[in-house]
């Protein structure tokens, strides 16, 4: 140990590393439901907007292709609600949602296979069905729509604040500025800050974003993380009540063959502004790139989906900011124990769609890492899928 270094006294029963949607939600669970002494460490600023939970919007739903995540939707959502009633905030609107597909795609029966075996309520819908209920989109024959009503949108920004300060309230310590730069397993697990402190803990979780990749690399856990910058994107309504919350209009995700897909709210952010974004953007190095110049390409492309799908909007967007992703090669989050040192665990991957499910993925890190028995499934999640892909 360098002589440099000043250790604090304290060993917390868990340290969480990193203070976005997923750590704040794991933070707030370990405190709020397993009575642990738990620190929360952020590098940045509490409210800094590097990484991926940041701004006023994100899409919640029960619309998914995969059974097990319906599942845990339905585990989520009373979790937000109770978290709601705790810090007394607005942190959702309910909209309803549309998910629209080719007919003929397979996601379309797998979403419709998948809502009715958790017994979800939903509607089809079919082109002139969505034309005549939404006039603010346009669609073709040969395509077709899921309606869930009990969708609708998170401020993004005010869930990971309650999260925080419900987590504070159960007695919790947030530090905020201050980086780690090396973790040290043993039974009894060391925490370097930039400034020569010693942070002690018995069990670790590291949801540390775009960031996990390095962190967990220096700890011998390789996995096929990729950082993703994605162009946030808010385009001017000629007709701004068609695409209003008063309207109806829903938090709509539009799903084409080749996997990707685009999505939008009803205004909400912006006076006269929808926001339309890509769920796919440009790969980058680091997260240290994701203020470089933006790629047009991407733009063009929700551009072009504007123009068939929502020609009530402008062609261009008014307001364009940014966020990262972190991707694993099958678009699912990673969550997992390190091979040697059961007393670390990890979540991180969780490519563009993880924020509705922060409060069960909080209570699944919280399990894992405190070794309790879960009714959740983590096959999906686990490191060994990627076999080859990972070394560890």
């Amino acid at each position: 140990m360098s002589s440099r270094s000043e250790v604090v006294t304290q060993v917390y029963d868990v340290a969480v590393l990193g203070a976005g949607i997923q750590g704040s939600s794991t933070a707030w669970y370990l405190t709020r439901k397993c009575n642990q002494k738990v620190a929360l460490i952020e590098q940045f600023k509490a409210n800094h907007t590097r990484g991926s939970s940041h701004g006023p919007s994100r899409i919640i739903r029960y619309m998914y292709p995969e059974s097990y995540y319906v599942a845990m939707m339905q585990r989520a959502y009373p979790l937000w609600t109770e978290l709601t009633a705790d810090s007394g905030q607005k942190l959702m609107w309910e909209t309803g949602g549309l998910t629209t597909f080719p007919k003929d795609l397979e996601q379309f029966e797998q979403m419709k296979k998948s809502l009715r075996k958790h017994n979800i309520s939903h509607k089809l819908l079919s082109s002139a069905d969505i034309e005549a209920t939404y006039p603010g989109l346009k669609y073709p024959g040969g395509w077709t729509g899921i309606y869930d009503p009990h969708s609708g949108i998170l401020d993004a920004d005010a869930c990971r604040q309650a999260f925080q300060s419900e987590f504070v309230k159960y007695g919790g310590e947030f530090k905020v500025n201050c980086p780690i730069v090396q973790v040290r397993p043993g039974q009894e697990i060391q925490l370097q800050t930039g400034d020569g402190q010693l942070i002690r803990c018995r069990r670790l979780v590291i949801t540390a974003g775009s960031w996990s990749k390095q962190l967990l690399s220096e700890i011998g856990v390789v996995l096929p993380l990729k950082t993703v910058r994605i162009n946030v994107c808010y385009w001017k309504a000629s007709d701004t009540y068609s695409y209003s919350r008063a309207n109806d209009f829903p938090v709509y995700t539009h799903i084409i063959p080749c996997g990707k897909l685009y999505y939008a709210m009803p205004v909400h952010e912006y006076p006269g502004l929808v926001k339309v974004c890509a769920h796919h953007g440009t790969e980058i190095e680091s997260s240290d790139e994701r203020d470089a110049t933006r790629q047009a390409e991407d733009i063009d492309q929700i551009s072009q989906f504007i123009s068939q799908y929502m020609p009530g909007l402008d062609k261009r967007p008014a307001v364009v900011e940014t966020c990262l992703y972190t991707t694993t090669p099958d678009s699912h989050a990673v969550m997992d124990r390190h091979p040697v040192w059961k007393n670390i665990v990890f979540g991180c991957g969780f490519s563009g769609h993880g924020f509705k499910l922060a409060p069960v993925v909080g209570e699944m890190l919280s399990q894992l890492v405190l070794g309790n028995s879960s009714i959740h499934d983590f096959t999906p999640f686990r490191v060994d899928r990627f076999s080859a892909k990972s070394k560890l």
